[in-house]
């Protein structure tokens, strides 16, 4: 309960995932899934969800692996492709992956990650308290 009671008042102080994602004009796509790239959340054009599904799937597994090699615990990565720029960022376990044009600011989208990541916690931890439940 008192689990509870802490996760309500994180909610009530997290910025509004609404309110993040109007300041963030270039910004093209947002998605959020679990670590087999099951999409549990998605804004914007729909026709680039295939793809960064994979890419959510790949980062996860990649920083689990960075893990376990004791090379320290990944929290974003940038990478670039042609006429986009991509950040996938651990929720473990979730994550979270942004795309905009290439011209994007990126340093507005880096910036945007703590309240994003903040926005985002209340659904990272009804996930993670589901995931131990059916376990």
């Amino acid at each position: 309960q008192t689990e509870q009671k802490n996760m309500s008042t994180n909610a009530a102080n997290a910025p509004s995932l609404t309110a993040v994602l109007q300041s963030l004009h270039e910004l093209k796509v947002m998605l959020v899934c679990d670590h087999e790239g099951v999409v549990l959340l998605r804004a914007g054009d729909e026709v680039f969800e295939p793809a960064l599904q994979r890419m959510a799937v790949v980062f996860a597994q990649t920083t689990e692996q960075a893990n376990k090699l004791g090379l320290g615990r990944n929290k974003y990565v940038v990478a670039f492709h042609e006429s986009s720029v991509f950040v996938n960022v651990s929720l473990s376990p979730l994550v979270l992956t942004l795309m905009a044009d290439a011209g994007a600011n990126l340093g507005l989208l880096l910036d945007a990650l703590p309240r994003l990541c903040s926005a985002l916690e209340p659904m990272q931890h009804s996930f993670e308290n589901f995931t131990n439940a059916h376990q």
